[in-house]
């Protein structure tokens, strides 16, 4: 029996349990085999169903891309978040969530690199939705600190997020374009640049929260 056979054989399973099967697949492949060497006929053949299925599904080869990196992104994210909610709180908690999706960050460089090689237009589409998505999370998370008095009720929320991203983004995506100093690796760079940019907004309960996780850290 097929995987996708083996998993809609339910009388309930309807047309979005199979796109949302259609779509995890998809999304497994594009990580292991990169965006260009996702082809239909492979993804049809791979779930037992037929290309004019997908296509009836999907429209066309972009949509499907669009969704499975979509989920692939999304469900990292949720996956990172889970993690490290579970193992801190508070500014600890979002220094482990970055610093998780820097190490992560090979895969998806080379996805993202490939998307917008070879589909410029659908690379910009998920950029956008990406950043929106990332920067409504962050605010979320910053008001959030606001309250529990970890973060000064003076900072710019929305001037921080916006400054933050980009220089994160800059040292995520750098693709040799920032050189660093010798001996300073990129992971290195971006947890400096976490750790300085939250000193700057957080109030002294905020610090010394800070302090203790990276006194903690040292001497694991």
């Amino acid at each position: 029996m097929s995987f996708l056979s083996y998993l809609c054989t339910v009388e309930n399973c309807g047309i979005m349990a199979k796109r949302e099967v259609v779509i995890k697949r998809a999304a497994e492949m594009i990580a292991e085999l990169g965006v260009k060497s996702l082809r239909v006929d492979d993804l049809a053949h791979d779930l037992a169903v037929s290309k004019r299925t997908l296509y009836e599904m999907f429209g066309d080869k972009e949509e499907l891309l669009y969704h499975s990196i979509k989920y692939l992104l999304q469900n990292e994210a949720i996956e990172i978040q889970t993690n490290a909610n579970e193992a801190y709180s508070g500014i600890p908690a979002l220094f482990e969530i970055f610093d998780a999706m820097m190490a992560r960050s090979a895969v998806r460089k080379r996805i993202m690199g490939n998307l917008a090689k070879f589909y410029p237009l659908l690379y910009e589409r998920i950029m956008t939705e990406n950043r929106d998505y990332g920067l409504a999370i962050l605010r979320e998370k910053l008001n959030a600190l606001v309250k529990e008095g970890l973060i000064s009720e003076m900072v710019n929320i929305d001037l921080s997020i916006t400054m933050f991203y980009y220089t994160s983004m800059g040292l995520m995506h750098r693709n040799g374009r920032l050189v660093l100093p010798n001996g300073v690796t990129e992971q290195e760079a971006f947890h400096y640049t976490i750790v300085n940019f939250f000193r700057g907004i957080a109030t002294l309960k905020g610090v010394e929260q800070i302090d203790k996780y990276l006194a903690e850290k040292i001497t694991k």
